[in-house]
């Protein structure tokens, strides 16, 4: 019967959407079509919603040789694949979801504004996504309100149900930031990505300044500009970018996780404020209880130029092991952190570029100290901690930094580690040659072919010395070189008579 109904449905649009359907001459009437035609497709989406949440349940991607069921999707549809990932996040959400789900059949909702209430929830247990639900909905039905707005307002939930969780999600931004650079077939190059909140804002102030209209009779858009400010700026005729950024004192020292707050207002983390204070002029600023500016002192908190000129003869490209970006692009960063032991001197300095540098400040526990001969150091990042569970645990923030005996990894000047003082465990079936009884000195020699001792069991490093009046044993005979091994079941040699 559902099925009847749906396939009379589909004739039914097809013929309305046929060559020779009619189209309205007017501009309202076309508008009035549109909107319905939005509906229905707000309806199918629904439809589509509920079917992919069954497809996912039977891994029907499969049938058709696809990894996931968003490929699949996007390629039997001829989506996008961010619009194949809308739907999918909206199927696997309406379950935790059942009046959007409601809402979203009759046609109430668009597939628009259900899709950012599914994406602003996803990170909330089941919970806190049904205190979620009701108040994004009641925005969502609101004429006045965007399906921008919709998903500032889970944001804003999120930010309040989870603040803990702030520097993992800003995290997680940067992870997915790109800038990709294409050349197209005239010669142009096309440029694409996205940014973190911070770089955002970093590449506006450095760019928006010179990208003003030059009067009345300026007819470049905005985009225009923009590129040529950036010219602007690679050519060097420009003065230095400046960004504020608005940090409580307990927040900047380490007393408080306080979000800091860009100019534009954006949160961000308070880990990436210390971060970027590491290497900005820092300024006290006053206000009274009416927000009036009462007092604005400066203090700087960077190396000095003496030490960032002894920082570049020492290094010539980043700290970082592997990383080819010339010293002079980057950051001066603190070995051991400013925040709460490290010290501005020039022997817990080293440069360190800006991924790497928000990288570490992020992830310090997860940085290996490498000291080299010459007084410098590199930087070991473990990415992926879980593929080297055989590693030593890495440096924790806070603690000092010891010199390792390893400095170099040049073959030629390093010589190889010495070797462990104590043997690898060796497979269980005996333990430890037997101690000589007293009064015999030697235990019974091993007979010709013998070559090995009997294997310690694991956990046994070292032969049990022998006790007072047993010191030396008694030489093999020619062509014997070990003490005779143990025959199964027995745990140690016949003593002598």
């Amino acid at each position: 019967m559902a099925g009847a109904a749906l396939r009379d449905l589909l004739r039914r649009a097809e013929a309305l959407t046929a060559a020779g359907s009619p189209v309205p001459s007017d501009a309202e009437t076309a508008m009035a079509e549109i909107v319905a035609w939005s509906r229905l497709i707000d309806r199918a989406e629904a439809a589509i919603a509920v079917r992919l949440a069954v497809a996912e349940a039977g891994k029907g991607h499969q049938l058709f040789g696809r990894r996931t069921l968003g490929a699949w999707l996007a390629a039997a549809t001829g989506s996008r694949t961010a619009r194949a990932g809308e739907r999918l996040t909206l199927a696997r959400q309406l379950s935790r979801l059942p009046d959007l789900a409601a809402r979203l059949a009759e046609g109430s909702v668009p597939f628009g504004a259900a899709a950012a209430i599914a994406s602003a929830v996803r990170r909330l247990d089941d919970a806190d996504a049904r205190l979620a639900e009701p108040i994004l909905l009641d925005l969502a039905a609101n004429p006045a309100a965007t399906v921008e707005d919709v998903a500032h307002a889970g944001q804003a939930i999120l930010e309040t149900v989870d603040p803990d969780g702030r520097l993992a999600r800003a995290a997680a931004q940067t992870e997915r930031q790109h800038l990709n650079i294409a050349a197209t077939l005239d010669g142009m190059g096309r440029v694409t990505g996205l940014l973190d909140p911070e770089l955002t804002l970093q590449f506006q102030t450095w760019l928006e300044p010179l990208a003003v209209k030059n009067g009345a009779g300026d007819a470049r858009d905005h985009g225009r500009r923009m590129a040529d400010a950036l010219a602007v700026r690679l050519s060097e005729g420009g003065r230095r970018t400046v960004m504020h950024v608005a940090v409580t004192e307990q927040t900047l020292t380490g007393q408080s996780e306080d979000p800091a707050h860009l100019q534009d207002g954006t949160a961000i983390p308070a880990a990436d404020a210390r971060r970027m204070a590491y290497t900005a002029d820092l300024r006290r600023v006053l206000r009274d209880a009416d927000g009036a500016l009462l007092n604005l002192g400066r203090a700087r908190r960077l190396a000095t130029t003496d030490q960032r000129e002894a920082i570049l003869a020492q290094y010539t490209t980043c700290a970082r092991e592997g990383c080819d970006v010339p010293a002079y692009l980057a950051e001066i960063d603190h070995i051991q952190p400013w925040h709460p032991t490290g010290r501005t001197d020039l022997t817990n300095l080293a440069p360190l570029c800006t991924p790497d540098n928000k990288w570490k400040s992020r992830h310090p526990d997860r940085v290996e100290i490498i000291d080299q001969p010459n007084g410098t150091v590199v930087m070991r990042f473990h990415r992926h901690p879980k593929l080297h569970p055989h590693r030593r645990p890495w440096q924790q923030p806070g603690q000092p930094r010891q010199p390792r005996q390893q400095t170099t990894t040049n073959p030629t000047t390093n010589p190889a580690p010495p070797r462990a003082s104590h043997p690898p465990p060796t497979p269980p079936r005996a333990s430890h040659p037997t101690p000589a009884s007293p009064g015999a000195s030697h235990p019974t020699p091993a007979p010709p072919g013998a070559s090995h001792p009997t294997p310690a069991p694991p956990g046994a490093s070292h032969p049990t010395p022998a006790p007072p009046g047993a010191s030396h044993p008694t030489p093999a005979p020619p062509g014997a070189s070990h003490p005779t091994p143990a025959p199964p079941g027995v745990s140690h040699p016949t003593p002598a008579p």
